[in-house]
């Protein structure tokens, strides 16, 4: 299993390096770095978007307007 982006120190910094400071931010808080919703995990529909948010850290919403 991937580990999830708020947890994974490589990832991040990586990430702030390209610009992205404040999403990584909102991951560590357990918000949607897109939108800024809290994270739960009993609203993602199924396995794969859960699996999804841990990777990316998107929540169901913003997962579906990403992946239409």
């Amino acid at each position: 299993m991937s580990e999830p982006i708020y947890d994974n120190l490589p990832r991040k910094d990586l990430l702030r390096q390209l610009g992205f400071g404040k999403e990584v931010k909102r991951a560590e808080a357990h918000l949607c770095p897109f939108c800024g919703m809290p994270i739960k995990m009993e609203d993602f529909r199924d396995e794969l978007s859960r699996k999804e948010s841990r990777i990316s850290g998107l929540c169901q919403s913003c997962q579906d307007e990403v992946f239409k």
